[in-house]
């Protein structure tokens, strides 16, 4: 009888059956573990300690600004184009103003601040007609409008003038302005603002080298 041959019994190492068992999980679809998707981090603005001690401003309403020791409120005043008034119209304006200094007494602030022009209107008007048009004089024409609109958008700014009233509380604060807008009605009208404007204004105002 002739003897057979004894076969050596090889031992796969621990690599070769983890590997195994990876090519087996990627035959069969619902053995696969499905990976979670990261969740993506959302870095919180930094507050600077000091910054609550220093600033005054604590909360901001509909109606009114609250502050550490009053309240206040913001309104937009209405300019007039002194260049295009008689000297009679002038006269007049300055008349109604010193009476409301005289009859108002109150703590307020004017203010005078400079906003970057909007011109997103416009430029969106222009885009629209340009997207419309196959004539290319037309288009020399409405690239050079898109041109000068993001020019004044850039380079220039608006002066707006605001009207700071301060109370002590926002039942008082309230007639304040109504008394406000009664005394300024027929020369410089107020307008009352937005949250978000009056938030831009806060913001300049303690920033004043940023920009919105």
């Amino acid at each position: 009888m002739s003897k057979e041959e004894i076969k050596p019994i090889i031992v796969p190492s621990y690599t070769e059956e983890k590997k195994s068992e990876k090519s087996l999980l990627g035959k069969v679809p619902f053995l696969q573990k499905k990976k979670k998707p990261k969740k993506k981090t959302v870095k919180k603005e930094q507050v600077l300690r000091k910054t609550p001690m220093i600033m005054p401003f604590i909360d901001i309403t509909e109606d009114y600004i609250v502050q550490k020791n009053c309240v206040m409120d913001i309104l937009k005043i209405t300019p007039k184009d002194e260049h295009s008034l008689t000297d009679l119209d002038l006269q007049r304006l300055v008349l109604e103003k010193v009476r409301f200094y005289r009859s108002y007494f109150t703590a307020h602030k004017i203010v005078g601040l400079n906003f970057p022009s909007n011109t997103e209107k416009q430029r969106r008007y222009w885009i629209t007609r340009k997207e419309k048009t196959k004539d290319s004089l037309r288009l020399r024409f409405i690239n050079r409008k898109i041109f000068e609109l993001e020019f004044v958008e850039r380079e220039r700014a608006n002066r707006e003038f605001f009207l700071f009233i301060y109370a002590e509380s926002p039942q008082i604060l309230e007639d304040e302005k109504k008394q406000v807008i009664r005394g300024l009605r027929q020369s410089f009208p107020l307008e009352k603002l937005s949250i978000e404007k009056r938030q831009d204004i806060l913001f300049i105002l303690a920033n004043q080298n940023s920009k919105l």
